[in-house]
């Protein structure tokens, strides 16, 4: 049956949000996901579910879902502008959608910004201070509206970021006394446009890293991988981004794929039916949790009987990142073959065998992101 689409002046505007993510990497896998998966005849309408929406898979859920609430105003106050969260970065709306924050993870900003609003510097203190005490646990932030972000628990930017005095801002009276210092002193302007930006501190990533340490050790320590190792995953996947998400469908700081990684660890170590879904995904300690249970998968099957530690970690990288089956079609197309390759070269053959001949060049460059990443937090196996 043919597959008709209503363009929907709502469909548009979420080609227009997509298309830039999706030429630049993976368009063509996201393509395809909704071309065969939406092949019941479905008519996309605003602000209506397709009838078969409780049958797709989560991650055509949640295209659908993100494309059908943004409003269109959101759309004639941003036009080109409009943003969405990545994988590196977390993108939020308030003041009925007047207000677009910014966090890029990879180089440390944040940029906060009103346009089009009638009180612009009482929505940019009110912004500053609700970024500033975004708590830790992404379930608490709706992405997808401009409603307030919920402002409990530790924030997930203590430490990341100081006010004008140097201090860690972590409690409301110092981010409202900073909010204020910032739209008194570093504010910018054009027209009816009025912004700051906000540095992170130089070493962002280390307390991020010493954020979720107490997570990552207990994962490491129950499946037997290196804590340096999953720190360097998380870095390499996310820069340490609690909201991140791909346009593939893949959530959170160690960027796990629900029908992938996600099921797999439900059927082999939780020994359970299903996957977990995009909340489970999105909670920092399950995350990691079963980020790091697929990597003692991956070490206890798909790549079981590479003899040497090291050998076996630079596999592993790169499995995680473009699969097992790959990983060994670099060395043979048989897997005993392969693994018997693998053991009868030294650690740096693999490693630089993985690095000319494996077939993604994305995964040949995530082995070398994360191999560096790993010495920096304490080494290799």
């Amino acid at each position: 049956m043919a597959v008709f689409f209503l363009l929907t002046p709502m469909f548009r505007l979420v080609l227009r949000l997509l298309l830039p993510q999706w030429q630049r990497r993976r368009y063509l896998l996201l393509y395809p996901l909704l071309w065969f998966s939406l092949t019941g005849g479905l008519v996309l309408a605003d602000a209506e579910l397709p009838d078969n929406f409780a049958e797709l898979s989560d991650d055509v859920q949640s295209v659908i879902l993100e494309f059908m609430f943004f409003p269109e105003q959101a759309n004639q106050v941003w036009g080109n502008d409009l943003a969405v969260s990545g994988v590196r970065s977390l993108v939020k709306y308030l003041d009925d959608f007047h207000t677009q924050v910014r966090i890029d993870f990879d180089v440390g900003t944040i940029h906060i910004e009103s346009r089009g609003s009638h009180t612009p510097l009482q929505a940019l203190r009110h912004a500053i201070e609700a970024t500033l005490l975004t708590p830790a646990d992404p379930a608490a932030v709706d992405l997808l509206t401009a409603a307030d972000f919920g402002l409990t628990g530790t924030p997930f930017l203590a430490g990341k970021v100081q006010d004008q005095e140097g201090k860690s801002v972590e409690f409301p009276w110092r981010a409202r006394r900073y909010a204020e210092y910032l739209v008194a002193h570093q504010l910018q302007h054009t027209g009816s446009r009025y912004w700051v930006s906000i540095p992170m501190v130089r070493q962002f990533r280390q307390v991020s890293a010493q954020q979720y340490g107490e997570l990552v050790h207990q994962a490491a320590n129950r499946y037997g991988i290196p804590a340096a190792l999953i720190l360097a995953i998380i870095e390499t996947e996310s820069s340490f981004n609690p909201f991140a998400v791909s346009p593939v469908g893949a959530y959170g700081l160690m960027q796990v794929m629900s029908g992938t990684a996600g099921q797999d660890v439900y059927d082999k170590i939780y020994q359970r039916s299903g996957r977990p879904g995009r909340d489970v995904l999105f909670r920092p300690e399950q995350n990691i949790d079963i980020g790091t249970a697929y990597l003692s998968i991956l070490r206890d099957r798909y790549l079981r009987g590479i003899q040497d530690a090291q050998k076996q970690l630079y596999c592993m990288i790169a499995s995680y990142n473009g699969g097992a089956g790959n990983l060994l079609k670099t060395f043979h197309r048989d897997r005993q073959k392969a693994i018997a390759r693998i053991n009868a070269m030294s650690a740096n053959q693999v490693y630089r065998t993985i690095l000319s001949s494996h077939p993604s060049q994305e995964s040949r460059n995530y082995l070398k992101k994360v191999s560096a990443a790993q010495q920096r937090y304490g080494g290799g196996t």
